[in-house]
């Protein structure tokens, strides 16, 4: 059963973000053993509190069920931004929830004047970025949270 969702944009102060966060933590920390931070630690873990200026897109089905989230990192005048936090529930993979997220990403960051779009991708997301049209850049290097390898990928934007 194909399950239908719309993608928004919210703010940092979005009811629902100790959610999204929780979403974070479960789809790309929680499988590596990673402790989700509490007290102070949680207030210093950059993924789990967004500046007041990054994009925040939510991929919600008709339910009101959330399925995913990323951000875009801001960068008033930089022609390149960075997209970071890309999770979507395992349910909803193959839906087409993570692509739509990352197109609305980029039409966000087109309008706001970047040409450029990247990203660290985790090696099992080279094929999910790839078809997005995504290349590889730089050299492999191990994430000092996850103790995974990653590769930088970016796309030229229209």
């Amino acid at each position: 059963m194909e399950q239908r969702f719309t993608v928004q944009f919210v703010s940092q102060e979005w009811a629902r973000t100790g959610e999204l966060i929780d979403l974070s933590y479960r789809v790309l920390y929680r499988p590596f053993g990673l402790a989700l931070p509490t007290g102070e630690a949680a207030t210093n873990a950059e993924w789990m509190h967004p500046g007041p200026d990054t994009t925040i897109a939510v991929a919600l089905a008709e339910t009101g069920t959330l399925l995913g989230g990323a951000r875009l990192l801001p960068a008033p005048g930089d022609p390149s931004r960075q997209v970071r936090q890309v999770a979507v529930v395992p349910d909803a993979r193959g839906m087409g929830a993570g692509r739509a997220l990352m197109l609305a990403l980029e039409e966000r960051a087109l309008a706001e004047g970047a040409r450029e779009v990247w990203l660290n991708a985790r090696n099992s997301a080279y094929g999910f970025y790839g078809r997005l049209g995504y290349e590889v850049f730089g050299e492999e290097f191990i994430s000092e949270v996850t103790g995974i390898p990653h590769t930088g990928m970016r796309k030229q934007l229209r």
